[in-house]
């Protein structure tokens, strides 16, 4: 069998950029998992947060307007002008 000289190089060129484009992926994957997991492991606290509140005898609305204040309060937090 006669190949080119560069034949290896060009195929071991093209195996690493495959490597690099497949762990690109593999990262792309793993944030909206990481970002679900967060969120997970949050809720419980939310939904405890918000038994207290109806334990208090706060009113859906109540509960809904502090929800949005604290939310309003982290805005800036995550927008810095």
């Amino acid at each position: 069998m006669n190949m080119p000289s560069d034949f290896f190089a060009k195929r071991l060129t093209a195996i690493e950029q495959e490597k690099v484009w497949r762990l690109a992926t593999i990262q792309e994957e793993k944030v909206p998992h990481a970002h679900a997991d967060r969120f997970n492991r949050v809720i419980p606290l939310l939904v405890d947060c918000i038994k207290k509140m109806c334990v208090a005898e706060l009113s859906e609305q109540e509960i809904a307007d502090l929800l949005r204040a604290a939310a309003d309060a982290l805005d800036p937090c995550r927008r810095p002008e």
